[in-house]
């Protein structure tokens, strides 16, 4: 009788975490036809029918500005370049190779203490 109560409850779980998670899909999905379709309004509205949008257009400022890195941003690329020279090596790594190796070298030791016991006796 558990079975089938855990089962139930299971089911209702999975059915109620996809009826959630297609909900706010579909809210995540009409945000962005809302907005896509406010930003063809206002193409269509103040460039098309009037040129309304032009005449606010704003000279370029042509002062050249520059960034500046901050000391942590600095250190986090540094960390990131770290981490993805060890994920390379660790790709690197013919496993199967190492694998027949290990498997090779322990035979040979165990052999070794194999013929130890062997020859004590």
């Amino acid at each position: 009788m558990g079975g089938r109560i855990h089962g139930f409850l299971g089911g209702v779980l999975l059915t109620s975490a996809l009826t959630y998670y297609t909900g706010q899909m579909f809210h995540t999905n009409s945000k962005f036809i809302s907005q896509q379709l406010q930003q063809s309004n206002n193409t269509i509205n103040n460039r098309i029918l009037t040129d309304s949008d032009y005449k606010q257009v704003r000279i370029p400022n042509n002062h050249i500005t520059t960034t500046d890195r901050t000391f942590s941003e600095t250190c986090k690329d540094i960390w990131n370049e770290e981490i993805i020279k060890m994920v390379n090596w660790v790709y690197g790594i013919n496993w199967y190779k190492l694998g027949l190796k290990f498997d090779n070298e322990s035979n040979r030791i165990l052999d070794k203490v194999a013929e130890l016991f062997v020859n004590k006796k």
